[in-house]
C-alpha cells in the first residue's frame, strides 16, 4: 500500500522496554555531554608565565602567527581588524619562551599593544600622544540585563585606536585624557561615552530593535532580511518572554501581519488558539505547518515550550519562502527556533512570576425573580404563583427559592505560577544551554488545573572541521478537568439550557440541588454544574520527548554536508471514573432517582515519528556574483496507536482499576501509519546587494496518496530589487533602504487523511459457513484512487522600505492565494453507495486575495529610549467552484461566490410592533405568515426571501460574513535609564459572530439582562423578542452580533538593578522586576460574552477567556 514509503514501526511491548532503554541511554550520554562542556568552560589551568612557546615563523603576516599560537595553547586574541594592522609581515624564531616574550618579539616594531586578561589577548593600537596625555580606562561592556557583551568593539571617537570587549565583557584602553568612546555592537545602538576623570567604565549597551532582526530564520536556514525575497514575519521572543499567559502560542497574536490567531477559551490545558495565516484555503484541515529547531510539530506543541527557551519566531507566508517545505506548507510555516549556547563563562538564569486570573467577562445573569417572570411568559401552565415570586424576591426560603449566580458558582478568580532555570555558556569548542520549567495554573474554572514540567538541552561540539548537534526536550503535563466535558454540549451548555436561578447549589442538608418550588419543574430537566465539576475522577496525563542529534561537517570552502536523525514520542493516557453515587435528592432529603451504574475508562494515545534529513551547501562568489546553493533529501515516517477499554460493576467508588469491574467490558483499538519522502533544492543569486533571485523546489511523495499522484513536484520563484543600493540613489538621504520584492509558488496539502484513497474494512457482518459463525468484513469507505493533491499557488508583491537611518521601517504585501482540486465529498446515487458516505473528489477551489501592511518606529536620546509601531491586514475568502454543489451545516454554508462557512439563516428585518407589521405582504400580496401561523406581536419579522406568503427553511440565504474585514494591533513604549513600560494593543474590525439564545425556556437556562429589555405590551419598543415564541428560536440574523474589538493585550512596567555592588557580591549580575497583565481592557459592543471566539460557535458554548495580573523577575548570575 506504501509502495517503498511503507515502514513498519514495532507495536508489541517488547518495543517499548527497548525504546525506554535506548532514551535512558541518550539521557545518560546527554549527562555526561553537558558535565564535559561545563568543566571544559570552567578550565584555566595555565597562564602566560607557564605556557611555553616554540616555533619559526618566516615572512608570515602577524594574522597567520598569531593564529598559530592561538593552536598551540588556550590564549584566544580579539582585536578591530579595521583599527589593527595584523597584515604586517614579519620574521621570529621562539624558543622555549613564554606569551609575554613571544608577544613582545612580535610586535616590537608595529604600533600594535596588547593586554592578557585570563586566557585572552586584548590587541589595540599604540596612541600618538605622549604618557602625561593619555591614561588607561577599564571597563565592563553589558546589554540591559547585564549580560556580557563578547566582542563589543570599544573605539576613541576620531581616531585609529581602539579595542574588544573580552569573554567576560571586560576591555582596556589607553586613551587621551579628554576622549569620548564610541562602544558598538550588531543589534545594539551606537553608545558614546566621555572619559572625563572616570578611569572604570560601565557600559550598558540598549537593543536597536530595528538591528536585532537583520538575520531572519528561514526554512533549512537563516538569511539577512535585507536578502530575503520572499514573505516571511519574525517575532523575537525577548519582546514577548514576561507576558503572563498560560499557553506560550498565545503571545503570537497581532504581532504578525496576516497571521491570524483567535481563542476559544482558556481552560486550563486545553487552549491552544486556532491559528490561520492568510486565510482559510480549504474545506477542512487548515493549520500551518510548525517546526521546532527544524523538526514537524504541532500548535499544541507551541504551548509546552518555556517563552524563555525560545529564540524567535518566523512565519513562511508566501509560496517563495514556504515551497521548500512542498506538500505540507500550503496553509503556511511557523519555525520556531530556541536558544542555544556560546562562547561566554556559564550564565544562569532565573525567571519567576506569579499571576491572578480571572475571567475577561461572565454573563450578567437576571436574578431569580425576574427569570421567573420570564418563564411564567413561555410557560403559562406551569407558572411560578404570585406567593412563589414573593419568596424569591424576598429570599425568605432559600432551599425551595434560591438566587444562585451560577455563572459566578462554576468560577473563580485563580492562581498561576512559573519557575524557570537555565545555564548557558560554553569554550571555544563546545556550547550548551540547559533549561528546566515548572508550570502550576489553577483554572478559573473550579476544579480544573494544569501542571507542567519541561526540560531542554541544546549542546553543540566543534571538533575541527566537525560539527555535532544534541537536541533533547521533553514534558510531563497533568490536566485536572471533570468528567463532564466542559465546551459544546457541556457544563458550559448547561448555564444556557439546563439550570436556573431558582434553584440552590446545594440544599442546607447538603445535597446538590436539583427542583426548587415549583412542583410543576421536573428534575429531570435540571443538571447541576457544581455537582458535575465534583463527581468522579479524571486522570489526563501527557508525555512527550523529542531528539535530534546532528552532524555537519566542513567539505571545503563554503561546502558543507548536514545530516540529522530525529525521534519524537508523544503519549496521552486517560483515566475516566463515573461514580454510581449520583442520586438526586430534594430540599427534605427524598431520594428522586435511583443507585446508578459506575463505570471506568482507560484511554491511551502513543504517537512516534523518526525524521532523517540530510542536506548539502554550497555559498560561493564571482566577482559580484554571489551563489547559495542547497539541496536536501529527507524521509519520515509517523505511527499513530489508540486503544480504549471500558468496564462497569465496580464494588466501589474508588477502584480505578480495571479488574474491580464485573460487567460490560468494552475494547476498541486502532493504528494508522504514513510516510513521506522528498528531495529538495534552492539556488539563492545576489548580484552586487542590487538584484535578488531565489528558486525553490520540493519533490514530495507521500503514502496517503494513490501509486498513480503519489509523488508531486512543488516549485517558486522570487526575485527583489534593492533600489537604494543604485548609484542614483545616493543621494536620497532620508530613504535608508528600500527592496521591491515578488513571487509566485505552488504548495500542496497532505492533510486528507492518512488513507483518504483507499478502501477500508470493517469487521462485522458475520455469517455461516455450515454449522459455524464466520466473522464477516465489509468495506467501510468506498475508495477512489484517482484523488491528487490539493494544491495552492501564491503570487505576492510587495516592499521593505527603512527611513532615516532605518528608525523608522515599513513593510507592505498584497497576494493572491488559490487552492484548487479540493477533496470533497460530492452528492452520488444511493444505490452506488447504499448506506456509505460519498467518495473524495478533487473538486474544489477557493481564492483569499489580501494585503498586508506594519510600520515600526525607534528612537533614543541620551537616556531615553522609545518605539511605536502597528499593522493592519485584511482577506477576502471566495470559493470559486464547488461543481454547482452547496454544502449546508446547520447555520452554515459552502457555496460558490462566498466564503467558507459563511453564515446561513433566516434575514431578520425587524420586530412585529404594531397591527401594520402583521399584516404585511409580499411583492405578489399575500399576506407572510410563519411557518403557516399567524404572527404574533413581539416576533422577530423576517423577509420572504422565495416570495411564496410563508416563511420557512426556503428563506435562508447568506446573511454573514465569519472572515473579519480587518485585524490590527499597534504597540507603544519607552524606557528611561533602567525603566520600562510597554503596551501592546490587539484588534479585530467587521467581523460578526452568533450570540443565539433560544426564546422559549425549554429546559431552564439562564437569561442574561438583555432580556429585561424584551417586547411586551408594556414595552412595545423593546430591543429583544417576546418570549414564548418557537419561530424566534430559528438561526436568523437578529442573533448575529457584531465582534469587533480592540483589547490591551499586553501591559508590562519593570525596573532593572544592574551591576550594583550589594549584587555583585551575591555573585549577580542584573535584577529585573516587573509588573505585568494581560486583557486589560476590552472595547466591544458585546456586553455578556468576550468577542474573541471560533466563528463555529452559535450558542457561547466556550470556556471564557481570562484577564492577568502578574508580578515577575528575572535574575542573572
Amino acid at each position: 500500500m506504501m509502495n517503498n514509503l511503507y515502514f513498519q514501526l514495532d507495536g508489541d511491548k517488547s518495543a517499548f522496554v527497548r525504546l525506554v532503554s535506548k532514551i535512558s541511554r541518550i539521557m545518560k550520554l546527554t549527562l555526561f555531554l553537558v558535565c564535559l562542556s561545563i568543566s571544559m568552560s570552567f578550565a584555566m589551568t595555565t597562564n602566560a608565565q607557564s605556557t611555553s612557546l616554540s616555533f619559526k615563523a618566516t615572512d608570515q603576516s602577524i594574522k597567520e602567527v598569531l593564529e598559530l599560537i592561538e593552536s598551540q595553547t588556550d590564549f584566544h586574541f580579539f582585536y578591530n581588524s579595521k583599527l589593527v594592522d595584523i597584515n604586517q609581515v614579519i620574521s621570529v624564531d621562539i624558543k622555549d619562551k613564554d606569551v609575554f616574550t613571544t608577544l613582545d618579539h612580535i610586535f616590537e616594531n608595529s604600533n600594535i599593544r596588547y593586554k592578557i586578561v585570563g586566557k585572552d589577548v586584548i590587541l589595540s593600537v599604540k596612541g600618538s600622544k605622549s604618557d602625561q596625555d593619555e591614561k588607561t580606562v577599564t571597563g565592563t561592556v553589558v546589554d540591559e540585563m547585564g549580560e556580557p557583551i563578547i566582542g563589543a568593539n570599544i573605539v576613541e571617537k576620531g581616531k585609529a585606536n581602539g579595542t574588544m570587549s573580552d569573554l567576560n565583557g571586560h576591555f582596556s584602553i589607553v586613551v587621551s585624557s579628554d576622549a569620548v568612546l564610541q562602544i558598538s555592537y550588531i543589534g545594539f545602538s551606537l553608545h558614546e561615552e566621555a572619559v572625563k576623570n572616570k578611569n572604570v567604565l560601565q557600559v550598558i549597551m540598549k537593543e536597536d530593535t530595528q538591528k536585532l532582526d537583520e538575520v531572519v530564520v528561514v526554512g533549512y536556514g537563516v538569511q539577512k532580511k535585507e536578502n530575503l525575497t520572499g514573505s516571511v514575519a519574525a517575532v523575537n521572543f525577548k519582546d514577548v518572554a514576561s507576558m503572563p499567559v498560560a499557553n506560550t502560542a498565545n503571545m503570537l497574536q497581532g504581532r504578525l501581519p496576516g497571521v491570524m490567531l483567535t481563542n476559544n477559551g482558556a481552560q486550563a490545558g486545553h487552549d491552544s488558539p486556532e491559528i490561520r495565516i492568510r486565510g482559510v484555503g480549504t474545506f477542512e484541515h487548515n493549520d500551518p505547518m510548525v517546526l521546532i529547531d527544524g523538526v514537524e510539530s504541532s500548535v499544541s506543541q507551541i504551548a509546552e515550550i518555556p517563552a524563555d527557551d525560545i529564540e524567535s519566531v518566523s512565519v513562511l507566508k508566501d509560496a517563495a519562502s514556504a515551497s521548500i517545505y512542498g506538500v505540507r506548507a500550503a496553509n503556511g510555516v511557523i519555525l520556531v527556533t530556541t536558544k542555544r549556547g556560546g562562547e561566554q563563562k556559564p550564565t544562569i538564569t532565573y525567571s519567576g512570576s506569579i499571576a491572578l486570573q480571572e475571567a475577561t467577562v461572565l454573563p450578567d445573569y437576571v436574578n431569580s425573580y425576574e427569570w421567573a417572570k420570564m418563564y411564567n411568559e413561555c410557560w403559562p401552565s406551569k407558572a411560578y404563583t404570585d406567593e412563589m415570586l414573593q419568596k424569591l424576591q424576598n429570599g425568605s426560603d432559600p432551599d425551595h427559592f434560591a438566587n444562585t449566580d451560577w455563572a459566578k458558582e462554576m468560577f473563580r478568580t485563580a492562581a498561576m505560577h512559573q519557575h524557570h532555570l537555565s545555564v548557558n555558556g560554553g569554550s571555544k569548542a563546545v556550547h550548551y544551554m540547559i533549561s528546566t520549567q515548572y508550570f502550576q495554573q489553577d483554572g478559573i474554572l473550579r476544579e480544573t488545573a494544569n501542571q507542567r514540567f519541561n526540560f531542554r538541552s541544546n549542546l553543540d561540539a566543534q571538533l575541527g572541521i566537525v560539527k555535532l548537534g544534541l537536541n533533547l526536550s521533553g514534558s510531563r503535563q497533568n490536566i485536572d478537568e471533570p468528567t463532564t466535558s466542559v465546551t459544546g454540549e457541556g457544563l458550559m451548555r448547561y448555564l444556557t439550557w439546563f439550570t436556573r436561578p431558582t434553584v440552590p447549589v446545594r440544599y442546607s442538608n447538603g445535597h446538590y440541588g436539583f427542583l426548587d418550588g415549583n412542583p410543576n419543574i421536573s428534575q429531570s430537566v435540571f443538571k447541576n454544574p457544581i455537582e458535575a465539576l465534583n463527581m468522579g475522577y479524571k486522570d489526563n496525563k501527557h508525555y512527550r520527548f523529542d531528539g535530534k542529534f546532528f552532524g555537519e561537517i566542513d567539505i571545503i570552502k563554503g561546502l558543507k554536508f548536514r545530516s540529522s536523525l530525529a525521534y519524537k514520542y508523544y503519549m496521552n493516557d486517560v483515566t475516566t471514573f463515573n461514580p454510581k453515587n449520583n442520586i438526586r435528592y430534594d430540599a427534605e432529603g427524598n431520594a428522586l432517582t435511583t443507585v446508578g451504574t459506575n463505570k471506568l475508562t482507560d484511554y491511551h494515545y502513543l504517537e512516534t515519528t523518526y525524521i532523517n534529513e540530510n542536506i548539502l551547501t554550497y555559498d560561493f562568489s564571482v566577482g559580484k556574483h554571489s551563489f547559495n546553493l542547497l539541496a536536501g533529501h529527507s524521509i519520515q515516517a509517523t505511527r499513530w496507536d489508540k486503544n480504549e477499554a471500558s468496564k462497569q460493576g465496580f464494588a466501589t467508588d474508588n477502584i480505578y482499576e480495571m479488574d474491580g469491574g464485573t460487567m460490560n467490558d468494552h475494547v476498541t483499538g486502532s493504528a494508522e501509519e504514513s510516510s513521506l519522502q522528498s528531495f529538495f533544492g534552492r539556488l539563492n543569486y545576489n548580484y552586487g546587494g542590487r538584484y535578488l533571485l531565489e528558486m525553490n523546489v520540493r519533490h514530495d511523495g507521500s503514502s496517503r496518496m494513490p501509486k498513480a499522484h503519489r509523488y508531486a513536484t512543488f516549485p517558486s520563484f522570487s526575485g527583489a530589487w534593492i533600489m537604494t543600493n543604485e548609484k542614483f540613489m545616493e543621494n536620497v538621504k532620508f530613504l535608508h533602504s528600500l527592496k521591491l520584492r515578488g513571487s509566485w509558488g505552488k504548495l500542496g496539502n497532505q492533510e486528507i487523511g492518512n488513507y483518504a484513497y483507499a478502501a477500508t474494512l470493517a469487521a462485522s457482518g458475520s455469517y455461516y459457513f455450515g454449522d459455524s459463525k464466520q466473522i464477516g468484513m465489509k468495506t467501510a469507505k468506498i475508495p477512489n484512487e484517482n484523488i491528487k493533491w490539493e494544491t495552492t499557488t501564491i503570487t505576492d508583491f510587495g516592499f521593505d522600505a527603512a527611513f532615516w537611518g532605518g528608525k523608522i521601517n515599513v513593510t507592505f504585501d498584497w497576494y493572491e492565494k488559490n487552492t484548487s482540486d479540493i477533496l470533497m465529498k460530492l452528492a452520488m446515487p444511493g444505490i452506488f453507495l447504499g448506506s456509505l458516505d460519498a467518495p473524495y473528489q478533487n473538486a474544489g477551489k477557493v481564492r483569499n486575495r489580501g494585503w498586508e501592511l506594519a510600520a515600526n518606529y525607534f528612537d533614543q536620546k541620551g537616556d531615553w529610549a522609545w518605539q511605536a509601531g502597528f499593522s493592519l491586514s485584511g482577506v477576502k475568502n471566495e470559493i470559486t467552484d464547488m461543481k454547482g454543489v452547496e454544502d449546508i451545516k446547520d447555520n452554515t454554508i459552502n457555496r460558490e461566490g462566498e466564503a467558507i462557512g459563511s453564515y446561513y439563516g433566516l434575514k431578520a428585518i425587524g420586530i412585529y410592533r404594531t397591527q401594520a407589521d402583521l399584516d404585511r405582504v409580499n411583492a405578489n400580496g399575500q399576506k407572510i405568515m410563519q411557518n403557516n401561523q399567524e404572527p404574533q406581536l413581539g416576533d422577530i419579522m423576517y423577509e420572504d426571501i422565495d416570495n411564496n406568503g410563508n416563511i420557512n427553511d426556503a428563506d435562508r440565504t447568506i446573511i454573514g460574513n465569519p472572515f473579519p474585514k480587518m485585524q490590527y494591533s499597534f504597540n507603544l513604549g519607552f524606557s528611561y535609564k533602567d525603566f520600562d513600560v510597554n503596551t501592546f494593543w490587539q484588534g479585530i474590525a467587521g467581523v460578526y459572530r452568533y450570540n443565539w439564545d433560544e426564546t422559549t425556556i425549554s429546559n431552564g437556562g439562564n437569561k442574561t439582562s438583555r432580556w429585561l429589555d424584551r417586547w411586551s405590551e408594556s414595552n412595545p419598543n423593546g430591543s429583544m423578542p417576546r418570549l414564548g415564541g418557537t419561530i424566534n428560536n430559528n438561526y436568523s440574523s437578529f442573533w448575529l452580533t457584531k465582534g469587533d474589538y480592540l483589547r490591551l493585550k499586553n501591559l508590562e512596567i519593570g525596573y532593572t538593578f544592574r551591576q550594583r555592588e550589594f549584587l555583585t557580591k551575591l555573585g549577580v549580575q542584573s535584577i529585573r522586576l516587573y509588573l505585568a497583565g494581560t486583557n486589560l481592557l476590552t472595547f466591544t459592543s458585546l456586553d455578556d460574552y468576550d468577542p474573541e471566539k471560533l466563528s463555529t460557535d452559535s450558542r457561547n458554548d466556550v470556556h471564557p477567556n481570562t484577564r492577568t495580573y502578574s508580578f515577575g523577575v528575572n535574575v542573572k548570575f
